[in-house]
């Protein structure tokens, strides 16, 4: 811009921009740079933890399953005990090649002596007979094996496997009240596991019903 006389102005040509316009709007340029930052690090940091809690629960839920899976085999194995042993008759004990009895070995030390062995293993007593009780012990452990559960990341596969730990969970509570014994509930440690537990369907009808 040039005056009556003819001269430049300095800093007022047209054009120039103002020399504080950059430090008025100092907020604006910080509260962008920010949110971009902002975003960058929050779909970083969203991935991993999204990725660690994914493997917790899914932890979580298999260490329920496979509890669940133990004690159905467990249960199989004293209904097993129930079933009584062939008959031991006179031809059979004949058939039985009688082998000699070892002498005991030499004691190295004329001081030395035996104690007796202690079994520290309680073995848990037989089940008795019972058809409904076997149904709900088989249903239990098909629902719990593990050469039948996927651990495919998919809407589907997830669903099923929450269907099936749901109802294991409700099974192995009806099984643990005919044997008058607590289930445990199978939900592992956790709070997934308590939801788990809490969310498995007392009192379903299916379920009870075999």
């Amino acid at each position: 811009m040039q005056d009556d006389s003819g001269q430049v102005i300095p800093g007022q040509e047209d054009g120039d921009e103002d020399p504080f316009f950059s430090v008025l709007n100092l907020e604006d340029k910080f509260y962008r740079e920010g949110h971009a930052e902002g975003v960058s690090d929050g779909a970083r940091a969203g991935l991993l933890e999204g990725h660690i809690f994914g493997l917790e629960k899914g932890f979580e839920k298999y260490l329920a399953m496979g509890r669940l899976h133990g004690r159905a085999v467990v249960w199989a194995g004293r209904l097993q005990k129930c079933q009584k042993p062939p008959s031991t008759t006179a031809s059979n004990l004949k058939q039985i090649p009688k082998t000699p009895q070892d002498p005991p070995p030499p004691s190295h030390s004329p001081t030395a002596t035996t104690s007796p062995q202690i079994s520290l293993t309680r073995q848990p007593s037989p089940l008795p007979p019972n058809p409904r009780l076997e149904k709900h012990i088989l249903h239990l452990h098909a629902l719990t094996d593990p050469t039948t559960l996927s651990n495919q990341n998919t809407e589907d596969s997830v669903s099923d496997f929450d269907d099936r730990l749901k109802r294991a969970l409700a099974k192995a509570k009806v099984i643990g009240r005919i044997i008058g014994e607590d289930s445990g509930g199978g939900g592992g440690g956790g709070k997934g596991g308590n939801r788990g537990t809490n969310g498995g369907g007392e009192g379903s009808i299916e379920d009870v019903g075999g």
